[in-house]
């Protein structure tokens, strides 16, 4: 009896181990393959963070590019509005010169008939003139009278001549400067859509980052989800072997106590039997053993994109200044070229304002636009040779007694030019 009842008890104690050791097995898969969820996540999160960073600093890319393209707009309704202003200009200049044209016209007629009837009538018209004379006096005045009409003629017909070649002049000026005007009305829109193309494709980028954003906040969620359920099962887990080790322990005392119930009877029949008694074999059988298990693991880091401002120093080397305006001026004659670079075979105003300052080991962006921010605005009173006079769509370098020297149209070349001689946006210090 007492054999069998130690057998029953081995094969439990066996029985309990072996579904500990599968519990606690299966708890560990459960925690292995949660911290590679944990892995995966955070390497996720990581991802993300970078995607964040680099969408900020594209949207930044974006405001500036914004920024830009607003302000290219406005100076090319600044543009436009002066080429209409000039076109008003040269308009009313067309009408002076048309009527300065039909006066010295008329004026030509009126000469050549007088010349013609003092050709034809010729001694006659003098002889007259002496015979209607009463006296010496009255002849020399009617024979100045006649010279003087000649001179009045001569002298009237130069001045009209004079007042013809200069409104001709001036619509000639007013011509270059409008063309002056629509090649920078030209340079502004091809800065336009070059800047409204990176534009596009920079939020095409920004798309494609919240598109993959979005599918990473997916697996995000997904692996959230899975850490949700693999700690639920190591709690299943973890439950369900406390409630087995309940049950060992239930089963144990059982155990003990039908183990002392037989001793005790099994005493008791010997003491009867045997009043003398005897040695009691006796059995010690006991353990404990039990399992716990907790899990926390949750890790997530957070960056931030920090944007620094771009910042000029005011130079003040006036001297360094001058020898600027004066290399620029070296060029004067040479042709334009839009999009050229080339201050001997054709550059444009930017390209001519960004070669010369070049040559001194500066450097300036390429368009007009750009270059309106560089350095420190001064105002055009403060100006000196060396600063950029900036207008819309247009640059060019101050020489100083108010005129600049720049790169102007295909009919005149780099030339110098009043700097007044358009309205000015900003006059920028960059030594």
């Amino acid at each position: 009896m007492k054999k069998r009842i130690l057998s029953v008890l081995l094969i439990c104690i066996l029985t309990i181990g072996c579904s500990i050791e599968v519990c606690a097995a299966t708890v560990d898969e459960v925690r292995e393959e949660q911290e590679e969820t944990q892995e995966h996540l955070d390497e996720l999160d990581q991802r993300m963070d970078s995607l964040e960073n680099q969408k900020d600093a594209v949207a930044g890319e974006i405001t500036v590019l914004d920024t830009q393209l607003v302000d290219i707009l406005t100076s090319i309704s600044i543009c436009e509005d002066e080429i209409a202003a000039k076109e008003d200009e040269i308009d009313i200049v067309k009408e002076d010169l048309e009527e300065a044209k039909e006066r010295e016209a008329a004026q030509y007629e009126d000469m050549k008939t007088r010349i013609r009837f003092m050709y034809e009538k010729g001694d006659q018209a003098y002889i007259q003139i002496f015979l209607e004379a009463s006296s010496l006096p009255e002849m020399l005045n009617k024979a100045s009278y006649v010279e003087s009409l000649y001179e009045y003629d001569r002298e009237l017909l130069l001045e009209y001549e004079n007042t013809k070649l200069e409104v001709a002049s001036i619509k000639e000026e007013l011509e270059l400067e409008e063309a002056d005007l629509i090649s920078s009305q030209r340079e502004l829109k091809e800065q336009q859509d070059y800047l409204e193309r990176v534009i596009a494709e920079k939020r095409a980028t920004v798309a494609n980052f919240d598109t993959q954003l979005a599918q990473a906040q997916r697996e995000a969620s997904s692996y959230k989800e899975q850490l949700r359920a693999q700690n639920e099962k190591i709690k299943k887990l973890e439950e369900e072997e406390r409630e087995r080790q309940r049950q060992l322990e239930k089963e144990k005392n059982k155990n003990k106590e039908g183990e002392t119930e037989v001793a005790s009877g099994t005493i008791t029949g010997q003491n009867t039997s045997d009043p003398s008694g005897g040695d009691l074999p006796g059995a010690n059988n006991g353990g404990n053993t039990g399992a716990s298990g907790e899990y926390y693991d949750n890790n997530q880091n957070a960056g931030a994109a920090e944007n620094n401002e771009p910042t000029s120093n005011a130079g003040g080397n006036a001297g360094l200044g001058q020898q600027i305006a004066d290399y620029g001026c070296q060029f004067i004659g040479n042709p334009y070229v839009y999009g050229g670079t080339s201050l001997t075979n054709g550059t444009d105003c930017s390209g001519f304002t960004q070669s010369v300052f070049a040559h001194f080991g500066i450097k300036l962006p390429r368009d007009s636009t750009s270059q309106r921010f560089v350095g420190t605005g001064v105002s055009y009173e403060e100006a000196r040779p060396g600063d950029l006079i900036c207008y819309a769509g247009h640059v060019g370098i101050y020489i100083g007694n108010g005129q600049i020297v720049h790169a102007s149209t295909e009919r005149t070349g780099i030339k110098i030019t009043s700097a007044t001689y358009r309205t000015i946006l900003s006059v920028r210090r960059v030594v």
